[in-house]
């Protein structure tokens, strides 16, 4: 196997990165994979609607068979969970007796509704539509930008409260985008198992595999002692590496230094030809050179390279603001394990 040759580190593309920065790209990567979900869910519920004539009308049999039904009425209606607490009286005498947003809450699951709770949760919802969508202003335009509002609104709340590691679906990102700007064929582990094509509809965060041209596969389980990410060509691993998307930077020589310095010993002991990769959201000189403000001096990343345990070191940050070293420094990379396609076993 022929690992890859990757370029010197250059140290002055590392610098740099902000935490508000980080999340708020980490956000946006989540909003774009929710709301491209849209495409492939609300628009093809939206033409079963309209070809029914119950864009605009419930009826048991629609919210029997379309899990989405009940939610889209009620986004159509502008009726979000608070607001809908603030009708409980108008649900509860239409004789809904359950809360109209766990209704569709159980639909989405795919759970079954009682046909008679059904049947009080259309009479109602019908009378809120009837009353702000007369006839006349029954449109498909305005179905759907109205419903994609509310889910966009939806998806934002979600997103805000959503936690994880941001740092990793950045280089998932990152990666997917490198991939196919060299079109090469995406995959990702299906939730039944094997593979399948990855889409813009596909959701990152939830992924832990990733697969390029059949052959070099990004495995992305942490913990314990593993590496965050894993890259391996015909079931070779070919790279390994840390990926730290932490921002306090009070334990920095108490905590995750060590332990990053810990991680590179392990793996240069278990893999010592494989090279061991870093990426970080954000990256400062002291990190680099060891020596604190206070004049004490460690083991920065610049001396992980000269131990021989550090291979390449990457600002996921500056990556994707388009810093020219940092997007260059990733490009190598990304370079480096196409050509290990092509090298040979």
């Amino acid at each position: 196997m022929i690992y890859p040759h990757l370029s010197q580190i250059n140290w002055d593309s590392l610098v740099g990165g902000d935490k508000d920065a980080t999340a708020s790209i980490a956000a946006r990567d989540r909003k774009l994979s929710a709301s491209a979900k849209l495409a492939v869910t609300i628009l093809p519920l939206a033409e079963k609607l309209q070809a029914r004539g119950r864009l605009f009308a419930s009826d048991v049999a629609i919210l029997g068979e379309e899990p989405l039904a009940a939610r889209w009425y009620l986004d159509l209606a502008g009726l979000t969970r608070k607001l809908i607490g603030k009708l409980r009286p108008s649900y509860l005498a239409a004789g809904v007796s359950i809360n109209p947003d766990t209704i569709a809450s159980s639909r989405e699951r795919h759970k079954p509704v009682h046909p008679g709770i059904l049947e009080a949760f259309s009479s109602w919802i019908n009378s809120v539509l009837l009353e702000l969508y007369p006839v006349e202003k029954q449109s498909l335009g305005v179905a759907i930008a109205t419903v994609l509002a509310l889910m966009g609104a939806r998806i934002d709340g979600q997103v805000r409260n959503q936690t994880g590691d941001d740092a990793v679906l950045i280089l998932k990102t990152l990666l997917v985008g490198a991939f196919g700007a060299r079109n090469h064929p995406i995959e990702v582990d299906a939730p039944a198992g094997g593979w399948m094509p990855f889409s813009a509809a596909t959701d990152l965060s939830d992924r832990r595999l990733l697969r390029f041209s059949g052959r070099i596969v990004c495995e992305f389980i942490a913990g314990g002692n593993r590496p965050d990410i894993k890259i391996s060509i015909d079931g070779i691993v070919i790279a390994q590496g840390e990926v730290k998307g932490r921002t306090d930077l009070s334990n920095l020589w108490e905590s995750w230094m060590p332990q990053i310095h810990g991680h590179l010993q392990t793996w240069t002991m278990e893999m010592s030809m494989s090279p061991r990769l870093f990426f970080g959201t954000i990256i400062t000189s002291e990190m680099i050179e060891g020596k604190t403000s206070g004049g004490t001096q460690h083991n920065g990343l610049r001396a992980f390279r000269n131990s021989g345990l550090l291979s390449g070191a990457y600002n996921l940050a500056n990556i994707v603001e388009g810093k020219p070293a940092a997007v260059a420094a990733f490009d190598d990379l990304v370079d480096q394990l196409c050509a290990t396609l092509s090298a040979g076993t």
